[in-house]
């Protein structure tokens, strides 16, 4: 499963538009689209638009029609990880949103794998109100990680039970130095068929 990432806000659209990357009436025909989720930044103004695509072939093919926008910044990632938790079948109402910017050497992508699989995702994982996390990685090592939630209570307390963790045997904190930058939004548009939420489940044990 593939990722296309647009902020369509920063380009004029008003901030609940899914714009040219969101699930609109353009884009709903389109082969190989699974779902899409739109996000509005608590305090700011940006915007941002996921969907979720069956190939990366699909994901470029569709991107590909909006080459005229030259000033529209997207970018595809693989899905490489992706956990449903206990409000999985529920609609998410919050986002954090953390960005590890490329490139990364393998060694940081692998370390971050191992810290999300076995430290990460244990700790957060039967959170009450976690919807689910998505880990999308870029052709340059960088990263997005996508969490979820029921709530911002929800995404504190994910937070609080990350920092409260230890690293474990193996771990290099060099390998780790954190997120380029946190977003935390309100999700103004869910549209993500049960059977696509859990084609990654399992994946985060």
């Amino acid at each position: 499963m593939y990722a296309h990432i647009d902020r369509p806000s920063s380009h004029g659209q008003a901030e609940d538009d899914p714009g040219p990357a969101g699930l609109n009436s353009s884009s709903t025909g389109q082969p190989g689209l699974l779902g899409a989720i739109t996000f509005r930044q608590f305090a700011g103004p940006a915007g941002v638009s996921l969907t979720l695509w069956d190939t990366e072939a699909d994901a470029a093919a569709f991107a590909g029609q909006y080459a005229e926008l030259a000033a529209l910044p997207g970018e595809i990632y693989q899905v490489v990880d992706a956990g449903a938790g206990p409000a999985a079948a529920q609609a998410p109402a919050h986002a954090r949103l953390m960005y590890f910017d490329g490139p990364r050497v393998p060694e940081q992508a692998a370390a971050e794998d191992l810290a999300g699989r076995q430290r990460i995702w244990p700790a957060i994982r039967h959170l009450s109100g976690l919807v689910g996390v998505y880990v999308l990685r870029g052709r340059d090592l960088g990263s997005v990680v996508i969490t979820l939630a029921m709530s911002a209570e929800t995404l504190d307390a994910a937070a609080r039970a990350v920092m409260s963790t230890e690293l474990l045997p193996g771990e290099d904190p060099a390998l780790l130095p954190g997120p380029d930058r946190i977003e935390i939004h309100h999700v103004t548009g869910y549209h993500l068929p049960a059977v696509v939420a859990a084609k990654h489940e399992g994946t985060l044990t």
